[in-house]
């Protein structure tokens, strides 16, 4: 699930989650936000590792500081000779606060889970659009750094072993072990019959002109984005300020249902109650049960 902030990306994946595990399949819900608000969602505290909501049903937020601490761990040596060319010290407690390392911690996350094979289906609760794109673009970044290294390894690496016994070699094996990683979920990520993304956006100019800028991005890396959930849509009310609501809101949906024909558009409405715990059966069925959407 994908989308700009505050949107119903959470809601909107904890309900797939619910309903998937509803029917027989083991579900992962994996939180990407860094604001971690499944946990709030889904009425319980998740933890650091998947924990059990119900039969079939698990749910994740990866604690970032202790993931960056042993993200650090794993590739110290590549970091330490990157952070060294530009003559910067980075402390592993400090390397999690800087940009892009999230998004990299993520990445290797969501390897992990991927190689598991564990689950039927993984649900990710992406973070806002800001994040989702530099993470769709990875893979290819990485792959072409690790690339170049691994091209000038013949000229350094035996003046890196020569520094520090073993040094170049461990490099080279971190070097190998991240292009594969990356690789990995380059494949899965453009793979449709792997990895599908949902766009979740409410009836509004600025979230439906952030989502056509996310959709058209998204694809632009292959990415195949195959429905659209509207959320926050009134109810009809015959007042006059609800009718000017509802008005502005049809031609923004049918703006999306002109542009994208191809995609399979779903409509939440405004619940008027905070939706979290049990309720959310009430949007799995309302997205699943009514047939709006299929997995």
């Amino acid at each position: 699930m994908a989308g700009k902030g505050g949107v119903g990306k959470s809601v909107s994946s904890a309900a797939t989650g619910m309903w998937t595990s509803g029917q027989g399949k083991e579900t992962l819900a994996f939180s990407m936000d860094p604001a971690h608000s499944l946990s709030d969602i889904l009425d319980v505290e998740i933890g650091s590792q998947p924990r059990k909501i119900r039969e079939h049903f698990y749910a994740y937020e990866p604690d970032l500081k202790a993931e960056s601490l042993g993200f650090y761990r794993r590739y110290k040596n590549i970091l330490t000779a990157l952070f060294g060319l530009f003559e910067v010290e980075i402390k592993p407690e400090d390397f999690g606060t800087m940009p892009g390392v999230n998004e990299l911690i993520f990445m290797d996350k969501l390897y992990d889970i991927y190689i598991e094979n564990k689950y039927d289906l993984v649900v990710i609760d992406s973070a806002p659009t800001a994040m989702v794109l530099p993470l769709l673009q990875l893979p290819s970044i990485t792959t072409g750094f690790v690339t170049r290294v691994l091209g000038v390894r013949n000229r350094w690496m035996g003046v890196l072993n020569l520094l520090e016994a073993g040094f170049g070699d461990a490099i080279l094996k971190e070097v190998r072990n991240m292009r594969a990683k990356a690789e990995t979920m380059r494949n899965a990520i453009i793979d449709p019959n792997v990895a599908t993304i949902s766009v979740v956006t409410i009836p509004e100019k600025a979230a439906v002109m952030e989502s056509r800028r996310l959709i058209e991005t998204v694809e632009s890396h292959g990415v195949r984005v195959d429905s659209i959930i509207i959320n926050h849509v009134w109810k009809e009310c015959e007042c006059d300020f609800c009718r000017r609501k509802m008005a502005s809101q049809v031609s923004y949906i049918e703006e999306l249902k002109t542009l994208y024909a191809d995609k399979s558009i779903a409509i939440l409405p405004d619940y008027g109650t905070e939706v979290k715990g049990d309720f959310l059966w009430q949007v799995a069925e309302d997205l699943y049960g009514k047939k709006q959407l299929t997995i």
